[in-house]
């Protein structure tokens, strides 16, 4: 707080206030060295948002949580974006890209090569995934509708698995990698 200038009376109300928004207000007199690792990224969280920043940076906030933790997480982070703040993220984790965020950007190898929502990505590459087992691996063939997607399983040559498509498509698909790489 007093990066930002804010008086000690403001920085003790506005802690309690954040200790208590990420959800570890009572061991406020806990030594941090005994915090899990969840509790210790909802504490950094607090702190970065100790002056009520319009936009808050995060690198990669979830790596390393149990589901349980990461899961609280996204809650939190919810809450933040719904109390006005844009919150600006990495992450490695699609899923969460996919469930967080409301503009995603795919970046391979340094360039960003896709930027939209991430129902907008998705329709970009087809809204079914015929899975198909071959000799090197999985291959994805992205169809319109499952019509399209019915007549390719009944010509495919090996075993094939019909899904909808997700954010983790798009990726694959846009990078031009495969699930065995």
């Amino acid at each position: 707080g007093l990066l930002y200038k804010m008086s000690y009376t403001e920085i003790k109300r506005t802690s309690g206030e954040m200790l208590s928004l990420v959800g570890i207000n009572e061991n406020d007199n806990r030594p941090v060295k005994t915090f899990s690792g969840g509790m210790k990224r909802r504490l950094m969280i607090a702190r970065a948002l100790m002056h009520k920043p319009m936009v808050v940076f995060l690198d990669e906030p979830t790596v390393g949580l149990d589901a349980t933790t990461r899961r609280k997480l996204w809650i939190l982070l919810r809450k933040i974006n719904n109390n006005g703040a844009t919150i600006l993220m990495t992450t490695h984790y699609i899923e969460e890209a996919e469930s967080l965020c409301d503009m995603v950007g795919i970046i391979d190898l340094g360039r960003l090569i896709a930027f939209d929502t991430p129902k907008n990505l998705i329709k970009s590459v087809g809204r079914i995934v015929v899975d198909e087992m071959t000799e090197k691996g999985i291959k994805g063939h992205f169809f319109l509708g499952r019509k399209e997607a019915s007549s390719f399983v009944e010509h495919a040559k090996g075993s094939a698995l019909v899904r909808e498509a997700n954010l983790e498509d798009v990726f694959l698909e846009l990078t031009g990698k495969r699930v065995n790489q």
